[in-house]
């Protein structure tokens, strides 16, 4: 696909961030950050670096250095390693003393996620730069990078469209290959495998895999998430699919439902209870509202029908470039209930509802915010797929 990034004007968006901050130097350890500035697959703890006046690089582990620079835009990376002297910070506090940097306002990623890997500075790594740049001041610009990366570019949603587009296809080739008796681990192969033929570089890491449950391990309390497992398909129990493929570093996350056989009537309520409160919820992802809005909208659907119990109070997270899959999540917390969604957002429409000795189902897909709400990115539907056996 023939998509060109203009990285230039990405650390433009960012200087001109960091100037209205009064910000001089920046110092991104986040995976998204490093990705979004690197424009390379970077699974190291690195360094990205950012200065007001136009530098830009990347302190990364020496063994992959030269192959992160092939693939990257930057002329500037460095390779760091657990040797006296080119341990990651050693290097990156040499390189700030030597384009006079000690006494600069530097903003560092603090903070913390439900996620393990997601990249920010360590307290160790934090008392290191304190110590040995007394001069500098620090402040937390963590919001920094997520202002950035919020709104998409048209490119980026090109990728993300085309990254649907392979998550659908293997929903395709896993709906045509079901039967029972395959284990959940078989389906997943099946699923990963047209990724890789469709061009995905990896099924993104956070959960292991691609996520397949079924039968009890699809119920849950208020679980989502799945990895597959050696437990056998059997008849007439919800199967979720959920297919995680990865586009020239672009996330993809589709996950659907199917049945093999005929829903008893409590499957059946529960999957009617399920797309209206899907439906409702890519609607309401719409340019101007809140996400305390679309949180609240959505919970009103599901506490109607009675299911509020059962559903995992979270419907969405952000999805963009490798290690973005949280900023801004559908919570109904402090630190999201305010974030207004804005035009060409793309958010991972997410529901899950769990009932124990019935089912449980998932929604998660991608939807571009627009005016008028949601566009889903994907094709693959949203109501549960029922397949004769």
């Amino acid at each position: 696909m023939d998509v060109n990034i203009d990285y230039g004007k990405r650390i433009e968006k960012i200087t001109g961030e960091m100037a209205e901050r009064g910000i001089d130097l920046l110092l991104a350890t986040r995976g998204k950050s490093i990705t979004y500035i690197g424009g390379a697959f970077i699974p190291w703890r690195s360094v990205a670096l950012v200065s007001r006046d136009g530098y830009v690089g990347l302190n990364t582990l020496l063994m992959d250095a030269q192959r992160v620079q092939d693939d990257s835009w930057l002329d500037n990376v460095v390779g760091c390693g657990p040797i006296p002297g080119l341990e990651l910070w050693d290097v990156t506090v040499r390189q700030i003393k030597e384009k006079g940097w000690e006494k600069a306002t530097i903003g560092l990623e603090l903070g913390h996620s439900p996620r393990m890997i997601a990249g920010y500075l360590f307290a160790t790594e934090y008392e290191f730069l304190k110590d040995n740049l007394p001069e500098a001041e620090f402040v937390n610009a963590l919001d920094l990078m997520d202002r950035v990366t919020y709104v998409k570019d048209p490119e980026e949603i090109k990728l993300l469209r085309q990254a649907s587009a392979i998550a659908d296809a293997a929903q395709a080739r896993v709906k045509e290959s079901l039967c029972v008796g395959m284990t959940e681990q078989e389906i997943a192969g099946i699923g990963e495998m047209v990724m890789r033929e469709l061009g995905s570089e990896f099924h993104w890491p956070v959960t292991g895999s691609s996520e397949i449950a079924s039968g009890y391990r699809t119920w849950y309390p208020l679980g989502g998430c799945t990895p597959p497992t050696d437990k056998v398909l059997q008849p007439n129990e919800n199967l979720l699919v959920d297919m995680h493929p990865t586009y020239r570093r672009y996330y993809a996350d589709l996950s659907h439902n199917y049945i093999l056989g005929k829903p008893s009537s409590e499957q059946r309520k529960l999957a009617d209870v399920y797309l209206k409160a899907a439906e409702t919820l890519i609607g309401a992802l719409k340019a101007g509202v809140t996400v305390g809005k679309v949180w609240q909208t959505v919970y009103d659907v599901v506490s109607s029908e009675g299911y509020a119990d059962y559903t995992l109070p979270a419907f969405g997270h952000g999805i963009g470039v490798i290690g973005h899959e949280w900023y801004p999540a559908i919570l109904n917390s402090d630190e999201f209930r305010d974030v207004v969604l804005e035009e060409n957002v793309v958010e991972i429409a997410a529901l899950v509802i769990n009932v124990q000795g019935v089912g449980g189902m998932r929604l998660e897909c991608a939807v571009r915010v627009t005016p008028s709400g949601g566009e889903m990115l994907n094709t693959t539907p949203l109501e549960l797929t029922v397949l004769d056996v």
